[in-house]
């Protein structure tokens, strides 16, 4: 699968994004006592890295890797909602790399 060169940066840049926010957000809660360090780091971390992986594995293994973005996407889009921009780029991840594994896909037949 081709992964175009600006959908690759995207992944790149929100995957780090969203690791970033969810490190700030726990060393925040660790700091403060406030809990919630489980949603923080499993949400902006765990989607972060999800999206990560998925974007670096596109081209070898599309299929898990489009798994592993859509998973990170959605992750990622709960605890970042209230940014309004953020939600609207990891949407529009999803549907390039959705619309890119599915233009590699052979077409199938009715026999």
């Amino acid at each position: 699968m081709r992964v175009g060169r600006r959908t690759w940066w995207l992944g790149i840049v929100l995957g780090c994004l969203l690791v970033g926010l969810g490190v700030a957000e726990t060393v925040r809660a660790v700091t403060s006592g406030d809990g919630g360090i489980v949603f923080w780091f499993g949400t902006l971390v765990g989607g972060g890295t999800c999206v990560l992986a998925g974007t670096l594995l596109a081209e070898r293994m599309p299929g898990p890797a489009l798994g592993l973005t859509i998973l990170g996407c959605v992750a990622g889009t709960l605890p970042t909602m209230w940014t309004l921009v953020v939600p609207l780029l990891l949407i529009t991840l999803m549907l390039l790399r959705g619309w890119q594994f599915r233009a590699t896909q052979p077409e199938a037949t009715s026999g």
